[in-house]
């Protein structure tokens, strides 16, 4: 009877053996995989990241140094390495302390400030090569400078006028010595003005011409210049544009100005020697006068901006059939004639040594041909 039931104590025992066996395992696997996920690091590179200078604003002037470098941050973290990869939630600056440095060049170790412990950062560049001043103002006056490009396209300065004429310039007192002048330096224009308006940020230079260091952001001057153009006579030339009415061949425009002055810089007016006048000439049945403006752009200036046009229609011929009965034979001829415009709707044109005559072509309408009037033996009736 004992031995079925020292059996079952010992199947009881072997289950219990491997139910721990398993479970132990299990957790340390669990704790293994924890471990792994525990040791993994996370990157990110971050450019262009301000480099704060600390040192007596009122008392000195710094130039000459890199205003940005580059981090590598890495953490375990990744909910803290994103907060400091985010430029609007990072606590941490790169600094570089200058409270130390004596006056004239130093190169300076960068460190990072206010940064979590538990992001690691690397600066790169780690140091910054600066240059320290005690900080002086002084009173300079300004001159303008025109772009290269207004004196090659043949621009003439006719005045010049600055506000204001002087300004005050912060920089280092090793700085303050060397600048030999200050400008304001005008960008390019456009080809056709006459005149400049520009508000800019003034420079200081030295001797051989380089910028110099001063205090940003610079004083500003308004720069007005006023230009005289390159001029050149181009003549006009009428083109008619639209469809004519029935019954008109062609017509002929008389323009009251024959040239026109423009203005813009030398490369534009070299390429132009006439420029054409488009005339409307949709539902002109009738000798009429009117004025037309000359086309415009932005690469010049034209004068006048309008003449006056003079438009005569030329009309189409027409044909007229007709039989005669005589002598009991049928005798078929044929008529030409020329429309003429109502006198009561045409205008009178009038011309002038001053004015110019253009003939332009339209489509004609059909008509009887040459051979025709010969074997007809049909007079043309005159006008």
């Amino acid at each position: 009877m004992n031995r079925p039931s020292q059996s079952n104590w010992f199947s009881a025992l072997l289950a219990l053996l491997f139910a721990l066996l398993l479970f132990f395992n299990a957790n340390s696997s669990s704790n293994s995989s924890v471990l792994v996920n525990t040791n993994q690091v996370y990157d990110e590179m971050l450019y262009n990241i301000p480099v704060q200078l600390e040192y007596d604003q009122d008392k000195y002037f710094v130039s000459g140094y890199e205003e940005t470098v580059n981090v590598h941050l890495s953490s375990a973290n990744r909910i803290q390495l994103n907060r400091e990869s985010n430029e609007d939630t990072r606590n941490f600056q790169v600094v570089a302390d200058l409270t130390k440095t004596p006056l004239g060049t130093s190169e300076i170790q960068l460190r990072v400030k206010g940064l979590s412990t538990a992001v690691t950062a690397e600066i790169e560049p780690k140091t910054i090569t600066v240059t320290l001043e005690n900080k002086v103002t002084q009173s300079f006056e300004v001159q303008a400078q025109l772009p290269d490009t207004i004196e090659a396209e043949g621009y003439t300065v006719k005045k010049t006028e600055l506000s204001p004429k002087k300004v005050d310039i912060t920089t280092g007192e090793e700085t303050a010595k060397a600048i030999e002048r200050v400008i304001a330096p005008l960008s390019n224009v456009k080809q056709s003005v006459d005149t400049i308006k520009q508000t800019v940020n003034v420079q200081a230079l030295d001797n051989k011409g380089q910028v110099l260091s001063i205090e940003n952001p610079a004083p500003q001057v308004k720069v007005v210049v006023e230009l005289s153009l390159p001029s050149k006579e181009v003549s006009l030339t009428a083109t008619a544009t639209g469809s004519p009415p029935s019954g008109v061949s062609n017509y002929t425009f008389s323009l009251s100005k024959q040239k026109a002055e423009i203005k813009g810089s030398k490369s534009i007016l070299d390429g132009i020697d006439t420029i054409e006048v488009p005339i409307d000439i949709n539902n002109v049945k009738s000798s009429v006068k009117k004025k037309v403006k000359l086309p415009t752009s932005s690469d010049y200036i034209i004068t006048p901006e309008e003449v006056e046009v003079t438009i005569n229609p030329i009309f189409a011929e027409t044909s007229t059939s007709y039989s005669d009965v005589s002598g009991g034979q049928n005798t078929t001829g044929t008529f030409f004639s020329q429309e003429t415009p109502d006198p009561s709707s045409s205008s009178e044109v009038t011309s002038s040594s001053s004015s110019t005559s253009t003939s332009s072509s339209v489509p004609k309408v059909d008509s009887t041909t040459d051979n025709q009037e010969e074997d007809s033996g049909a007079s043309k009736p005159a006008n």
